[in-house]
């Protein structure tokens, strides 16, 4: 089993670092709306968004993602 899940793989290898870190911001600014509200559903659903940009980040500054991006 792998670390990183394949949505997160997926992202990092169709998105810029660019994107990512807005979506990452943008994500981070929805999970405090939804701290605020206390709506838990909403929480839990801007938690995961905002882990799978993280990851998706993350998985980008990998030894496995620079061989599959040289690769093609």
């Amino acid at each position: 089993m792998s670390f990183f899940k394949k949505k997160q793989k997926k992202l990092a290898l169709n998105c810029s670092r660019d994107k990512l870190e807005k979506a990452y911001h943008i994500s981070e600014q929805n999970l405090h709306k939804a701290s605020l509200s206390g709506d838990e559903k909403w929480l839990k659903k801007a938690m995961k968004q905002h882990g799978n940009f993280e990851y998706a980040m993350l998985y980008q500054n990998t030894p496995e993602f620079k061989k599959r991006k040289e690769r093609g």
